[in-house]
């Protein structure tokens, strides 16, 4: 019958249209003859007829129909309608079995979707729609079904035959073939299906939950793997031990197991078998920097936590996706925070927002955390549905406070457990269970862009009291409606002249920190018991994700960073400091001097035995773009970066023997091991190295040449190439060739060598790194490098990407209409800095746009290419 390959045509789905589903699938039994070449499908599916309608539409994409039988009768073909992406059975009874046989290509398909070669395995990725490309099928999360699949391959090449659930059964065939079965007990959505067969070694354990089920834990991963997997092994039992202690959820299958893919990036939490890119769980100290054994950890605890939010209790539809996805990502960040400290994870949380949130938020792809409409679902998993979705959530937690946030919690689940649903559910249980009228707090989820709050005080002394007077706004999106007053939750405090924390009440509550909550556009709060006149301390533990304007003074900035009691407040108003002293340098003399103030703030920071040095390397770095570019209508790209070097070599200047006292000491007292002792610690080090680079001289890049040469981790190491990286001279290249040579025979390490690169900011930085997109390491089919590499480039290296001769945008063109015509879908993922064309100067506005121009001009580009293209054209 033929396999049907086109382009989808460009059509929006739109929130407004859902239908719940016309049919149900009980259950479908899978049977899979695997090869890479062709892998015949065979499906047996029990469906029953939900409304008055006698048909039944299937999904499908790239599938090529062998066969097809309704209750055993064989159809022939005029008895049914087949277009590229439909399958339409017509004239149906009530309820029935369907039987669907088809083949398809792993080996040819390229989109890293549905069922594929990654390396030498066979995998799946099934979100968001998959599934339609391995078999027919109602592609949508709303229909969960049970599953039995049975997977047949050659023993001797695919080994390890995995799928959801628990293997119930096994054999050999005498050709050498073998077969495995495995079952899901628990209806699911089709989009967390997961198949894998491959070679791999065994990594095993065990965990009891509180309820004394004993579940096996197996990591799958390459044998020259295996040995770095212990530091995952002991993270994934924590994630569970942690879920149990904190939110009550145990695991609910008797197996667990984690593959870790090479040659594929990514994470998904398939039921009961979690994928993960191989750099996703595999690490020592040996390759692997600080921050990698963070985000294993973290990434690793997200995927388990799913197995509640999001596999147990799943969205209705696809503009739900921050039901799952933000209350997941808030949950490992509670995870996380546990392990590293609240107050400085929270501010890696608030700078991963701000870096690219709040861009976005500002740019023509800002769009609600439940968005109107969409063209390419993919194009929406982005970090206002991950990230801006869980501060939403974190919001409802400071409103509630704890113990009423875990009661709506745990109705939430009790009520929709094997339910697909809604974030209106979830808001719901959430004013069930604490009493509390959320309806205004609803329009955080409809209503896109972010709050600018401004801040103003008065105080009276003979009444000891200060009156703050809030302000809110937000700019309308193009083609949404004006939006309405948020409910914003701003935790406040204050503090007096000498640095100390000041009691003072509110509406009936008294204390060092209370809790204003903002409802209209102008509101004022009246603090009473006020002893002196005092400093605000605002939106502590940045209680909202707003941007906050309060007006402060350089010396009350500079009080709140040497003595708030809240770490993100201090670190935040050292933000401040060095927002507000860059950009004013920028307008004018870019060599004036930094005031005495400001050195004496990070002084009396470093200086401070009171915090941890994971807080102290976080105040002691300069903010950086987009940061320094937030709410500006035009970047001065070029000013801001010269006023920015320039305060970094007065810093380092006046600070030398500080930051070289440091620098030597902790790299005698390290810890050796990724815990927060070791994390903070090498953190200060390195950022002290960083900061001294500023100077310029060859005394401190012999430091740094000889830490990439001598470091017996590779945090040390890493850091002091990426500060090398920078420099064009011999010092740059020593080290590049020794990272090299030492980890040529280490592929992820190498992807690292890729990445330092695309990071490089000096002069001839972006022809040195287009000369080097050419290198035959970098391939489409080492997707984990090319990712390193162009997501660097594209996304982060905010000065080099954006060269005045615009050959940073021909790059980016070029390699987006390369992955759109392999069918991967990154397009939204590596557009950020594009998407602010019209905010830079009229050279480079020209170049991007006529870069734009060239992509939407090119014949046969995909839908989501597309929309994202047309999104970033439209910007006013």
């Amino acid at each position: 019958m033929g396999a049907l390959v086109v382009t989808r045509p460009y059509a929006l789905t739109r929130n407004g249209d859902y239908k719940a589903p016309a049919f149900q699938i009980e259950s479908i039994d899978l049977a899979f003859d695997l090869s890479p070449l062709q892998t015949i499908v065979s499906s047996r599916m029990d469906i029953r007829l939900l409304s008055a309608d006698t048909s039944v539409r299937l999904d499908c994409e790239e599938l090529e129909l062998l066969s097809i039988a309704v209750d055993g009768q064989v159809l022939a073909e005029g008895r049914y309608e087949l277009d590229a992406f439909h399958l339409t059975l017509r004239g149906l009874p009530r309820e029935f079995r369907l039987e669907i046989r088809n083949a398809i290509a792993p080996a040819r398909n390229k989109s890293g979707s549905g069922l594929f070669l990654a390396g030498e395995t066979l995998a799946t990725q099934c979100e968001a729609e998959g599934f339609r490309r391995i078999t027919f099928f109602p592609d949508r999360p709303d229909i969960l079904t049970r599953f039995r699949v049975t997977l047949t391959a050659d023993r001797q090449q695919y080994p390890t035959l995995l799928s959801n659930g628990e293997q119930v059964a096994s054999g050999d065939f005498a050709d050498g073939r073998h077969w495995v079965t495995w079952e899901d007990p628990f209806p699911k959505p089709c989009y967390i299906f997961a198949l894998v067969a491959g070679r791999f070694a065994l990594l095993s354990d065990s965990h009891v939950t509180p309820s004394g089920r004993r579940v096996a834990i197996n990591i799958h991963a390459a044998p020259a793997d295996i040995g770095r997997c212990g530091f995952a092994m002991a993270a994934l039992k924590r994630s569970l031990e942690w879920d149990e202690a904190v939110f009550g959820l145990e695991y609910d299958l008797g197996t667990y197991n984690v593959v870790a893919l090479a040659d594929w990036v990514g994470a998904m939490e398939n039921k009961g078998l979690n994928l993960h890119g191989i750099q996703g769980v595999a690490a020592d100290m040996a390759t692997s920097t600080d921050g990698d054994f963070v985000i294993i950890e973290r990434i690793l605890g997200h995927e388990q936590f799913h197995n509640w939010t999001g596999n147990r209790v799943t969205c209705r539809d696809w503009f739900q996706l921050s039901l799952k996805e933000g209350l997941t990502r808030l949950r490992d960040q509670m995870f996380i925070a546990d392990k590293m400290g609240k107050g400085a994870w929270r501010i890696d949380n608030v700078q991963t927002l701000r870096r690219n949130q709040f861009a976005e938020d500002d740019g023509p792809a800002a769009h609600p955390i439940k968005p109107d409409s969409y063209a390419e679902i993919r194009n929406f998993y982005t970090p206002t549905v991950y990230d801006k979705g869980a501060e939403v959530v974190r919001m409802v937690l400071v409103l509630l406070g704890w113990e009423a946030f875990r009661r709506g919690f745990d109705l939430y689940i009790a009520r929709h457990d094997g339910s697909a649903v809604t974030t209106e559910d979830f808001i719901r249980a959430m004013e069930d269970a604490s009493g509390r009228d959320l309806s205004q707090f609803r329009r955080w989820y409809s209503q896109a862009g972010r709050p600018r709050v401004v801040a103003e005080g008065r105080y009276d002394a003979e009444a000891r009291t200060y009156r703050l007077t809030l302000r809110q706004s937000c700019r309308t999106v193009e083609g949404l409606p004006a939006p309405q007053p948020f409910h914003i939750p701003i935790l406040t405090g204050l503090i007096g002249a000498d640095g100390t924390s000041l009691r003072f009440r509110h509406r009936g509550a008294a204390g060092e920190e209370l809790l204003m909550e903002m409802t209209e556009t102008e509101q004022d709060f009246l603090l009473e018991d006020v002893a002196v006149p005092p400093v605000p301390s605002l939106l502590r533990g940045f209680s909202a994700p707003v941007t906050l304007e309060a007006g402060l003074e350089s010396g009350s900035l500079a009080l709140l960073t040497a003595h708030d009691p809240d770490p993100f407040s201090r670190w935040d108003a050292s933000q401040q400091l060095g927002v507000r002293l860059i950009r004013e340098m920028s307008r004018g003399n870019p060599r004036a001097a930094v005031p005495d103030e400001f050195v004496a703030a990070f002084a009396t920071t470093l200086a401070d035995p009171g915090i941890s040095d994971l807080l102290k390397s976080q105040i002691i770095s300069l903010p950086d773009l987009p940061v320094l570019d937030e709410g500006l209508d035009r970047i001065d790209l070029d000013a801001l970066m010269s006023a920015r070097g320039s305060v970094r070599r007065q810093l380092a200047v006046r600070l030398r023997q500080s930051l070289l006292d440091i620098y030597h000491d902790r790299a005698r007292h390290l810890s050796a091991e990724p815990d927060f002792a070791g994390i903070s610690a090498r953190a200060l080090k390195n950022n002290c190295l960083d900061l001294l680079m500023a100077l310029g001289d060859d005394f401190v890049r012999d430091m740094a040449l000889t830490q990439v040469r001598s470091a017996t981790n590779m945090t040390d190491q890493f850091a002091a190439l990426s500060s090398l990286i920078h420099v064009d001279d011999a010092y740059r290249e020593a080290a590049l060739d020794h990272f090299a040579r030492q980890w040529r025979d280490h592929p992820t390490v190498i992807d690292k060598w890729f990445q330092v690169q695309a990071m490089d900011r000096g002069p001839g930085g972006a022809a040195r790194i287009v000369e080097l997109s050419r290198n035959p390491g970098i391939t489409a089919d080492n997707v984990p490098r090319a990712i390193a590499f162009y997501g660097t480039f594209f996304r982060q290296n905010r000065v080099s990407f954006h060269d005045p001769d615009g050959i940073g945008y021909a790059l980016l063109a070029d390699q987006l209409l390369k992955m759109d015509a392999m069918g991967r879908a990154f397009s939204r993922y590596l557009m950020p800095q594009i998407n602010q064309w019209r905010r830079h100067d009229l050279k480079r506005q020209k170049l991007m746009q006529a870069q734009l121009e060239r992509i939407l001009a090119t014949n046969g580009i995909s839908k989501g290419l597309r929309e994202s293209v047309l999104l970033a054209l439209a910007a006013a």
